[in-house]
């Protein structure tokens, strides 16, 4: 028993607390001791086949060894077999297959290996030195590319060659360890490469927990060697559960600090909001006084001195319009409220024209109608608006109106660049440099208690008030 048990505690590191290379290691040594379907000598391989016939990237035109206006030379010399001779010494040994191929001039075979058998165009000398002189076919199938021979049997050594695709020759070139081609893996013993078709590699990797797979863009290798992508399986379960959770706990962390900057926000605001409703409650009390010590001068009008009657109608007008603010404020500041007071205008235009004549700024109109409107809070919003048209915008500042499927549509417009991506960037509360920035927060928030909307279009300039007229 203890030796059954020191044999397992010997195997036991080996497989299952092995690591990748490891395991790969030792799948490797065991798939080494059963026979191959074929076995080739890299040296044989190199020696048969030199680099340029093998390498995939010889097929296509080599802009990157040759000047692309040399490339230009040579394909108008060899369509017109005429032109001026160019200098570079890279075009040498192409400029004499030009002129051989124009002249009917015959090769020898040596100047193929000379010339280093590709092309600048791409592919070999020897396939297009063939298709002017077909009877060199034979004499010159040793200096052609893989891939332009005929298909050989997928047992023979050219014909596997010719089934490998670009990453799996890449690999071989490079004198990988192994490589996928197919059905077949090819590992390398020293210059030996053992090939192996899946009915003896596929069942042997589940005792060693990997499994294989060709090298993709899409897919994390694990261990990568050649073009054949190494992985451990239970751990690569793992490693897409532990990818999982973590994309779901970074995704709920987000959220939570979405939620918590939301609640923030909200708290801010709440809390400023209890700041300006104390403010507007005690404003009350001197506003009141106010009114009636105003009250008191004018029961004693007659008495004041002309020069002085001016500033007493001021701080009448002054007077009422801050009694009117602190009482319409009430009405913003109770957000809990159904909705706002409304009153009847028999005349938008009418009001409208009165309203921009305080304002000093020209008015459109189009057909006249009545409304339901606050005419306080609607007056303060276009009042807002025309402020900033005139302070930020570009003059001159106009307002429109018309109406449009039970609604009245109010524009306050300027000659400014704003767009309507810039509205997120203007209307934000209490960030203001000039200000507390609020203005367009009023605005935006006494639209929709009216039941409206607010809406930026441009350039020109335009801030749109749509307001329900009923």
């Amino acid at each position: 028993m203890r030796k059954i048990f020191t044999l397992m505690l010997c195997f036991i590191p080996h497989i299952a607390f092995a690591s990748m290379p490891e395991r790969v290691k030792l799948y490797w040594q065991d798939l080494g001791r059963t026979d191959a379907i074929a076995y080739y000598d890299l040296r044989d391989i190199q020696s048969q086949y030199p680099v340029a016939l093998l390498d995939p990237a010889m097929i296509y035109p080599q802009t990157s060894a040759y000047p692309l206006k040399d490339l230009k030379w040579l394909y108008s010399y060899a369509q017109q077999c005429k032109g001026n001779l160019p200098i570079g010494p890279l075009v040498t040994q192409p400029l004499v297959f030009s002129r051989a191929m124009c002249n009917g001039t015959q090769l020898p075979k040596s100047w193929f290996t000379r010339a280093g058998y590709i092309h600048p165009g791409g592919g070999s000398y020897a396939l297009r030195y063939i298709e002017k002189h077909p009877k060199q076919k034979v004499a010159l199938d040793a200096y052609l590319h893989i891939k332009e021979k005929p298909l050989a049997q997928p047992d023979s050594l050219l014909g596997r060659l010719q089934r490998l695709d670009h990453d799996a020759l890449n690999s071989l070139l490079s004198g990988s360890d192994s490589l996928l081609s197919g059905d077949e893996l090819w590992l390398r013993d020293g210059n030996i490469y053992r090939i192996y078709e899946r009915t003896q590699w596929q069942p042997k990797l589940a005792q060693y927990d990997i499994f294989l797979e060709a090298k993709r863009p899409d897919i994390f290798c694990q261990l990568q060697k050649g073009n054949v992508c190494w992985q451990e399986a239970q751990g690569y379960n793992y490693t897409n559960w532990i990818i999982a959770f973590l994309l779901v706990a970074n995704l709920g962390l987000l959220l939570g600090w979405l939620g918590y900057r939301v609640w923030v926000k909200r708290r801010e605001m709440q809390q400023r909001m209890v700041v300006l409703q104390i403010l507007t409650h005690e404003l009350r009390t001197p506003i009141a006084s106010l009114g009636m010590t105003v009250e008191g001068f004018r029961r004693e009008f007659d008495k004041l001195p002309d020069e002085f009657y001016d500033e007493f109608r001021r701080l009448c007008e002054d007077s009422t319009r801050l009694r009117q603010l602190a009482e319409a404020s009430k009405d913003y500041l109770q957000s809990h409220q159904d909705g706002m007071k409304k009153e009847h205008v028999e005349s938008i235009n009418e009001w409208l024209t009165m309203l921009c004549e305080e304002l000093d700024v020209p008015c459109e109109l189009s057909e006249d109608r009545s409304a339901m409107i606050s005419t306080y809070w609607l007056a303060t919003c276009i009042d807002n608006l025309v402020r900033n048209a005139k302070k930020y915008g570009i003059p001159p500042a106009t307002v429109r109106c018309w109406s449009k499927d039970n609604k009245l549509l109010i524009a306050v417009c300027d000659n400014g660049k704003l767009q309507a991506k810039d509205w997120m960037r203007i209307n934000k509360p209490f960030v203001s440099e000039r200000g507390l920035g609020l203005g367009l927060t009023i605005v935006e928030s006494m639209v929709q208690r009216m039941g409206g909307k607010i809406k930026l279009q441009g350039p020109p300039t335009q801030f749109i008030l749509e307001i329900p007229c009923e």
